[in-house]
C-alpha cells in the first residue's frame, strides 16, 4: 500500500533579523532550528501523534508539511508527489486534500464571521457547492460530525459567543467539509 505521506529529514529553520549593531560588529545571524530533521511515514487511515513540550516544533511541523511555512530542508511526499516542488495551483489543491487545525481555534477563526460563514467558506473557496440547500446540508453534517448537535442553533453565532470546546468543534467542522485525505491537528498540553 502506498504511503499517504512520507516526511524525510524535514527542517524548518528561522533566521533572526540582525540589529544594526550586530551587522556593524560582523556577528552572524542567529538561526532557530524549530524543526530539525524529522522523518515519518503515514499510511491511509493511520493516526500519528507528535508529542512534546510547548515550543518543541509540533505546530511548525504541521505548517511545514502544508508549506504554510517553507521547509528549509528534507522532503515531503504526498501520495508519491514531492510537496516542496508543487506549483501554486497544485499547492492549493493539496491544501484542499490536507487540512490543519491549529492549537488555538480562537486565533484561527475569523471573529467577524458567523459559524455558518466559517464552516461554509472552504466549500465556496474551492467551488464545491452547487446550491444553498446542498451547502446547508454539508455544513449541518460537518457540525454534527464535529460534535455540535442542533447545528442550526450555532449558524448565526460568532466565535466569541462560543465556549472553547465549541470553538474547537467549529474549527474541526470547517476542515471536515472538504473531506480531506490528510488531517493534521496541532494540539498542546
Amino acid at each position: 500500500m502506498e504511503n499517504l505521506l512520507e516526511v524525510r529529514d524535514m527542517e524548518v529553520h528561522f533566521t533572526h533579523r540582525s540589529s544594526l549593531l550586530d551587522i556593524l560588529l560582523g556577528k552572524q545571524k542567529k538561526v532557530v532550528r524549530a524543526v530539525d530533521g524529522i522523518s515519518f511515514d503515514l499510511q491511509p487511515g493511520e493516526i500519528l501523534a507528535l508529542a512534546g513540550e510547548s515550543g518543541s516544533g509540533k505546530t511548525t511541523t504541521g505548517k511545514g508539511i502544508l508549506r504554510l511555512v517553507e521547509p528549509t530542508g528534507g522532503s515531503i511526499n504526498f501520495l508519491g508527489e514531492e510537496v516542496r516542488d508543487f506549483s501554486r495551483e497544485r499547492l492549493r489543491r493539496f491544501r484542499r486534500d490536507a487540512q490543519v487545525i491549529l492549537q488555538d481555534p480562537f486565533e484561527s477563526l475569523n471573529p467577524r464571521h458567523t459559524v455558518y460563514q466559517i464552516v461554509s467558506e472552504p466549500l465556496i473557496v474551492n467551488g464545491m457547492i452547487h446550491n444553498l440547500k446542498e451547502q446547508e446540508e454539508i455544513v449541518d453534517q460537518a457540525l454534527i460530525d464535529a460534535g455540535l448537535d442542533n447545528p442550526r442553533l450555532f449558524y448565526y453565532r460568532y466565535p466569541h459567543e462560543l465556549s472553547g470546546g465549541q470553538r474547537q468543534r467549529v474549527a474541526i467542522a470547517s476542515t471536515l467539509v472538504l473531506n480531506p485525505k490528510l488531517f493534521l491537528w496541532c494540539i498542546g498540553r
